[in-house]
Formats: C-alpha cells, structure tokens, sequence
C-alpha cells in the first residue's frame, strides 16, 4: 500500500515554516531572481532554433538534390553481377540434396 500524502493544510504549514528560517539576505536574492527580466534565457532559445533550423534545412537540400549519375559501365557491372542462374545450371546440387536427409527436414 503506498503511503499517504499529508493533506495540503499541512504542506501550506511546513512551507510556512521553511520560508521563515531563511534568512532576510536569501529572500531578497530570490525575490531579485523571480523580478528579474529573463532575457539571458531568451537568446539561449533563439540560438537553439535557429541551429535546428539549419540542420533541418541542410538535410532537406541534401535529400532533394540530384542523385548522383550511374555511367553505363556500373550498370554493366551490375547487370553482369547477377548469379541467380548458378542454381539452374549446377545439378549437382539437387543431386546432392536428393542424397542427404536435408531435403527432407
């Protein structure tokens, strides 16, 4: 069973209580922080997108541009490199396989 929370009277109390044993300089501090404009923050942000925005651009152009040229002599490679007729011209294989009990797991 998980253990109860104390109800918001009691939390509001133990607040109170904290907020008091500080001291007068620390409150002023904060009190300065929580006033303060925030603009540091801000163009940590804006630096943030726009380097995103970059990227993101960079990537797109780099997706959408011209796919390299294939010359006649890789497709002829290509073409040549196809082996899937080995199988149809060595019958040894199904020789080999009709021999062993491989075929038939």
């Amino acid at each position: 069973m998980p253990p109860t929370l104390p109800d918001d009277a009691a939390l509001a109390q133990l607040h109170a209580h904290a907020v008091s044993q500080l001291s007068p300089a620390t409150l002023a501090r904060l009190r300065a922080a929580r006033h303060a404009p925030q603009r540091a923050r801000a163009h940590g942000w804006w630096l943030a997108t726009a380097c995103s925005l970059v990227v993101a651009l960079g990537l797109g152009i780099s997706f959408t541009a011209r796919p390299p040229a294939v010359t006649p002599m890789q497709v002829a490679a290509m073409a040549a490199d196809d082996s899937s007729d080995v199988l149809d011209e060595n019958p040894d294989l199904y020789l080999w396989l009709g021999a062993t009990d491989l075929a038939m797991e």
